[in-house]
């Protein structure tokens, strides 16, 4: 069984050279890293050029395409009967790749998805908690669980979004090949959405695919000025390090296929959007979703500032609601009684923070004066060991297993303070 590991990039070389380097240390020759380069303008295939491993394959789409194109090209690069997303300045934990193939050799799910910690490069006057990662209990050591696509659906509809809970994935997660193949379009088109990874996401989930979850990093998450994720809306307008989802933007404009409510302008907005199309184009029914509290969720999904994108955002909307006929829905979306379920969730949420705060351990990626998405990975692997092979065969306890990454932790910061 061969397992993709996907790397689309962009101009990012600085960042690439070390992510890749996080893979290349599994031990796993039925594993392959499929590089495919958006037509960059840096030294990217250069980098790639210089690691001399027949794993490792490098893809030029030749122009500069959307983010949904590129996915396209490079899973019909891809050779395996799983695939992985992750973005050039993520993190690969190779050490924890057996445990992986395990799972997916013993389950065969549509879909796994696990908890990703996450890694900020430590560039000065960005981001914050940079050059460190996190270790938390409660997504660490846990066992493998049966996900509830049919229940999931029903928050979707219902726009319950902060209660969807896990959710499968193919970026920082896993998705057959089988799986793929069959929400193609009749044209062949994979990812039919200009939001890709979400598209994959709410297919699992309508579909009522097999899909599960385990509380157990493979991958970490990275941050940087160039991650286009954060961009989108960590940074107010006018702000330079929104550049990258400005870029986003621009080229999904170029992508001949559109989304059904158009080119989004917020998350909200996307994760709707991405909804609707599916709708549209799924060769069997799926029922309506909540437009009121859906409608809601985009109006109010801009920055208080922002009035541009307020309103494009209502122009938008009251279009599609004219082209689905669901004006009232819409006239109904500025009720404040709408937001309750979301002030809820937001308050839960909190709540839940306060009692895994007691449970969690930050310590420095820095190895030997360097700190980056290698040095990050390591010290991920080297704190979590090979324990959950004991959960994964039940000879050992998730506490156990918490308690001995702990103490290598706090060997790690003892040997990084006498250095």
């Amino acid at each position: 069984m061969i397992i993709s590991l996907i790397i689309p990039t962009r101009e990012r070389a600085k960042y690439l050279k070390a992510s890749i380097q996080t893979a290349l240390r599994a031990k796993d020759d039925q594993f392959e890293i499929i590089i495919s380069d958006n037509a960059s303008n840096d030294d990217t295939e250069q980098v790639v050029a210089s690691i001399d491993d027949s794993r490792v394959k490098y893809f030029n789409t030749g122009e500069r395409i959307s983010m949904r194109q590129n996915f396209e090209f490079s899973l019909r690069k891809s050779s395996g009967d799983y695939v992985v997303y992750m973005g050039d300045d993520d993190c690969f934990l190779a050490d924890q790749l057996p445990f992986l193939r395990q799972i997916l050799e013993q389950h065969s799910p549509d879909a796994l998805s696990w908890d990703r910690p996450t890694y900020g490069w430590p560039v000065p006057g960005y981001g914050k908690h940079t050059g460190s990662v996190k270790f938390q209990r409660n997504s660490l050591y846990g066992e493998v669980g049966q996900l509830d696509c049919n229940d999931s659906k029903q928050r979707l509809l219902a726009c319950n979004i902060g209660a969807l809970g896990p959710k499968p994935a193919i970026y920082h997660g896993c998705i057959s090949r089988r799986f793929l193949r069959s929400i193609e379009t009749p044209e062949g088109v994979c990812f039919a959405s200009s939001n890709p990874d979400v598209y994959v996401t709410y297919q699992v989930i309508l579909r009522n695919a097999h899909a599960m979850h385990v509380a157990h990093p493979f991958t970490l998450n990275g941050y940087s000025p160039a991650s286009t994720g954060g961009a989108h809306h960590a940074y107010k307008a006018g702000d330079p390090r929104c550049k990258p989802a400005h870029m986003w933007r621009q080229e999904n404009k170029q992508d001949p296929l559109c989304d059904v409510v158009g080119y989004t302008l917020t998350v909200p907005h996307a994760f709707f959007s991405t909804l609707e199309t599916i709708r549209a184009i799924s060769p069997q029914e799926i029922e309506k979703p909540d437009y009121r509290v859906w409608y809601h969720y985009v109006l109010h999904s801009a920055r208080p500032e922002d009035h541009e994108t307020k309103q494009m955002l209502a122009e938008n909307m009251a279009m599609y609601a004219e082209k689905t006929g669901t004006q009232s829905e819409l006239a109904e979306a500025s009720d404040a009684s709408v937001a309750v379920a979301g002030k809820i969730k937001k308050y839960s949420q909190r709540i839940e923070k306060l009692r895994t705060m007691m449970h969690r351990k930050r310590i420095s990626a820095e190895i030997d004066g360097q700190n980056n998405a290698l040095t990050a990975a390591l010290t991920y692997d080297r704190v979590l060991g090979d324990d959950y092979a004991g959960i994964l065969d039940g000879s050992r306890t998730r506490h156990l297993c918490w308690k001995a990454a702990m103490q290598r932790s706090r060997e790690r910061q003892l040997i990084a303070r006498a250095a």
